[in-house]
């Protein structure tokens, strides 16, 4: 843990109008990171001084990252009470999905134009190669995460980078609202084989396939995390 001399020297470093704003970037990403990865779980408060100590910086620029992630959605301000981590909201998830289901769509669209080769569907296929493997366990952090890779890099063939940007960030904030403990996932394989079915649409050209196997992927993605918040509520 930084000391409190550490903490001091932060607070005079950001003096310097530069230095100020790389300690907020820092700051910011850190608290992001430890939201993501369940280590500040929905419903933490996240206190300027906790959050100052822990990190080795100043409040100034806990503060200023505590803004962006409230702007962004990750955490919540209650009037007089502070900043917490956002807590899962059914519409929210909702939304999010909807959003993710129409950039990912029409990144296939792109991707389809463009047309692919094998070559192009090697690195995606390797990705759901260690997918097969995760899917064989309980449902982990790890896996939700090489399924979002896969995702980004199926989407990443579109050729446009802003768009991939974009559902990168609905990733994140679905995969906050999935905590994996207590998520029963009876699965087994079937994702993985989405994806291989998926991969084949697309191999052959297959344009109306590939949308509708995209398509029920994502909502039957969707309807089952609904019902987990629904039962675990």
């Amino acid at each position: 843990m930084p000391t409190a001399q550490a903490t001091r020297a932060a607070t005079v470093a950001d003096a310097d109008p530069r230095a100020l704003e790389v300690r907020v970037d820092v700051t910011y990403e850190a608290i992001k990171r430890d939201i993501l990865g369940n280590r500040l779980r929905p419903g933490t408060k996240l206190t300027h001084r906790m959050l100052a100590e822990n990190l080795g910086v100043s409040r100034t620029p806990v503060r200023e990252s505590l803004e962006r992630l409230y702007q962004e959605g990750y955490v919540t301000r209650i009037l007089n009470r502070g900043y917490f981590v956002a807590e899962i909201n059914e519409q929210e998830v909702r939304e999010l999905y909807q959003t993710r289901e129409a950039l990912e769509s029409f990144a296939l669209g792109l991707t389809l134009q463009r047309g692919l080769s094998a070559r192009d569907l090697k690195p995606v296929q390797a990705v759901n190669t260690r997918y097969a493997a995760l899917c064989k366990e309980s449902l982990s952090h790890e896996r939700v995460l090489v399924d979002k890779e896969f995702h980004l890099r199926l989407a990443s063939l579109s050729g446009n980078s802003h768009l991939v940007r974009t559902l990168e960030g609905i990733f994140d904030r679905i995969i906050l609202k999935r905590r994996v403990e207590g998520y029963h996932d009876t699965r087994g394989l079937t994702p993985y084989e989405d994806h291989v079915r998926l991969l084949e649409a697309l191999a052959k050209g297959d344009a109306a396939r590939a949308h509708t196997l995209l398509h029920a992927h994502i909502d039957s993605a969707c309807v089952r995390l609904l019902h987990y918040l629904g039962t675990a509520a």
